[in-house]
C-alpha cells in the first residue's frame, strides 16, 4: 500500500508540475473531476481555509482550468466546476498511467480486471476509513 501511495504520489508531482499548478491545486481539479462543488466542500475535502480556497480558485480560474457559476440550489452561493481546458490537460498528464492500466486490464480479461477494480475500489475506501481514524485518534 505505501509503495502504491509513493508511486501515485510521484505521478501526482509531474502532473501538477505538467499543468504549471501546485499539488493542492491538482487536488482540487481531481475534486471537481466528478462535477462542480461548493467552495466550503473543496475547503472540507483539501482541510484548508475559505480564504486558501478562495486564493486556490482565482488561481485555477486566471490560468482557465476552473470557473465558478451561480448555485441553483442557493441564490447566494456559487459553485466552482473545471473546465474542458482542464480535463483535457489533466487527460493528457495522466495518459501515461492511463494507457500501461488499460494493457494490464487487456490482459487480465473483463472479469478480472472487474475484479481488480472492485478490489482496489475497496481498498481505497479502507484507506478513506483509516485516515479519519487516524484523524479522531484512534487505531
Amino acid at each position: 500500500m505505501r509503495a502504491l501511495h509513493a508511486a501515485v504520489d510521484r505521478i501526482d508531482a509531474q502532473a501538477a508540475a505538467r499543468l504549471g499548478i501546485a499539488r493542492n491545486d491538482l487536488r482540487c481539479l481531481n475534486l471537481l473531476e466528478h462535477g462542480p462543488v461548493a467552495p466550503r466542500l473543496i475547503a472540507e475535502r483539501l482541510d484548508l481555509t475559505s480564504g486558501s480556497v478562495t486564493a486556490l480558485v482565482d488561481r485555477l480560474e486566471k490560468l482557465g482550468y476552473v470557473r465558478r457559476k451561480p448555485n441553483a440550489h442557493d441564490r447566494r452561493g456559487v459553485l466552482v466546476e473545471a473546465t474542458a481546458l482542464a480535463a483535457a490537460r489533466l487527460k493528457s498528464a495522466y495518459a501515461p498511467l492511463a494507457a500501461a492500466v488499460g494493457k494490464l486490464a487487456d490482459r487480465y480479461g473483463p472479469e478480472r480486471a472487474l475484479g481488480a477494480t472492485k478490489h482496489l475500489s475497496d481498498v481505497a475506501r479502507i484507506a478513506d476509513w483509516a485516515a479519519a481514524k487516524i484523524a479522531g485518534g484512534e487505531g
